[in-house]
């Protein structure tokens, strides 16, 4: 079910917002009832969610909804500030005071009439593939429990597979949204660097974090996308971006009047069946007429390592307040990590900067020839949660390597991109197809996106799902 499922149903008064939140309210408690609980939520007050259903009914009975997203469920992952509600960034040490106002995202999403639905489980400080987080919350994939949901933003992805919300909000600095998004088999949006205000989040790494939606469809993007994008006073990387241009209701091209490029640098160094899946995708655009073709990108494969170079170090000099005085209460897998972010000198990070322009400006290039880069979102399907890592922790270097192999790029650049479901493994476990575009054309690329999602296998929903 859609955002506009939804509209539609409340429009027709076949459902109220009263009856859906109802539903939802009781999966989650359904959610947390099995031998395996799905733990998408770090907090929900159940009272607060019927008073903003109460409302979003009431307009919709004075026939002068707010519209398309009044009444529609929006998660939050823990990073963002919601009113009445603590922040803890998946850590067991903050958010010990309530929110006094809501994140400037949220805020808009108020506005739009969504009713704001709880606050979803993270990847610790944000800083992890996994989601796995072993002294607060870990979140489980609908698809397998026994799985990972992805990180950091897993309990976002959760609750948008699991059917309980059609629409989560997101940060990436690496891959969060897209990567959780591909695990669980939904779809994800980063969008330009700058475009959608973080204002009230406590982000991660300053140049790398963006805010973005993960969605039962690529229209559940483009509606989140136009209620949140614009300027705000308290993120000053938005001030420089150009006047946003509306989505409005998609409008896929023909495949045949788009050029992509890939680049077996990056997408033939998955784990199987990754390879084969990003092949029969390839295929299925060429089939209908869409043009594309194989290019050498030079420096491509620094992507990665810059990635990861300027997040470990930005990481650790955004928690040089906090770990001083909690070092013990963080899992020592993201201490591991803000260690080694720690020891990266000055001269390393101003190197990896360096060859981060040329990485950016060598995909302005590509873009005066293509419209669109694509390759798998991941190298790996979702990992399986082990017993070891819910105990401690983990830091798994070939898992970190394959989670984030591709979608490093849209942080260094800062370029938008999207995931979208492009098939299975043969145990049922999703994967996805990551699409980027030239800064600020988030419009064309959304109605991209959905033109090859129109081609693209249907996946089956997941094992533990609830009709909303």
């Amino acid at each position: 079910m859609t955002a506009r499922d939804y509209a539609r149903a409340y429009r027709d008064g076949s459902r109220t917002p009263e009856d859906v939140a109802e539903a939802a309210l009781r999966a989650v408690r359904q959610a947390q009832q099995r031998r395996r609980p799905l733990d998408a939520f770090v907090t929900l007050d159940e009272q607060d969610v019927r008073r903003q259903a109460a409302a979003s009914t009431q307009r919709f009975a004075e026939n002068n909804p707010l519209g398309p997203l009044d009444g529609v469920l929006i998660a939050i992952k823990d990073e963002f500030d919601v009113k009445g509600y603590r922040t803890s960034v998946g850590t067991t040490f903050r958010g010990k005071t309530r929110a006094s106002e809501d994140a400037a995202a949220v805020a808009r999403l108020r506005e739009a009439g969504a009713i704001i639905f709880g606050k979803t489980a993270m990847h610790e400080i944000g800083f992890g593939g996994t989601g796995i987080n072993a002294k607060h919350i870990t979140a489980r994939n609908p698809h397998d429990l026994r799985r990972c949901a992805g990180g950091s933003s897993s309990g976002s992805a959760a609750v948008v597979a699991a059917g309980i919300c059609p629409i989560a909000l997101g940060s990436d600095a690496g891959g969060s949204v897209r990567i959780p998004a591909a695990f669980c088999g939904i779809y994800g949006l980063k969008p330009t660097f700058g475009r959608i205000p973080t204002t009230g989040g406590s982000m991660l790494a300053w140049s790398l974090d963006h805010l973005g939606p993960l969605g039962a469809s690529v229209d559940d993007l483009a509606l989140f996308y136009d209620a949140t994008v614009g300027a705000d006073a308290g993120d000053e990387n938005t001030r420089h971006a150009p006047r946003p241009v509306e989505v409005g209701p998609l409008q896929p091209p023909e495949l045949s009047t788009l050029r992509f490029a890939w680049s077996a640098q990056m997408g033939k160094d998955a784990q199987a069946p990754i390879p084969h899946l990003f092949s029969t995708a390839i295929a299925q655009l060429k089939e209908h007429g869409a043009h594309v073709e194989e290019r050498v990108v030079p420096h491509i494969q620094q992507a990665q390592r810059v990635g990861f170079v300027t997040l470990a170090s930005e990481a650790a000099a955004s928690q040089r307040d906090w770990l001083p005085k909690y070092r013990e209460q963080y899992n020592w897998d993201t201490r591991l990590l803000l260690a080694i972010g720690a020891r990266i000198s000055s001269q390393q990070y101003l190197h990896a900067q360096r060859v981060r322009t040329i990485v950016r400006n060598e995909f302005f290039k590509l873009f005066e020839d293509f419209d669109y880069f694509i390759t798998p979102t991941t190298g790996l399907v979702a990992p399986e949660i082990t017993k070891a890592s819910l105990d401690t922790g983990e830091v798994d270097s070939r898992i970190n390597e394959y989670v984030s192999r591709y979608t490093f790029l849209g942080n260094v650049t800062g370029f938008p991109s999207v995931t979208i479901p492009c098939g299975t493994d043969a145990d049922g476990m999703p994967v996805g197809l990551m699409i980027t575009a030239a800064p600020w054309k988030e419009k064309e690329l959304l109605n991209a996106a959905a033109a090859c999602d129109q081609v693209m296998p249907l996946i089956d929903r997941p094992k533990l799902f609830f009709d909303i």
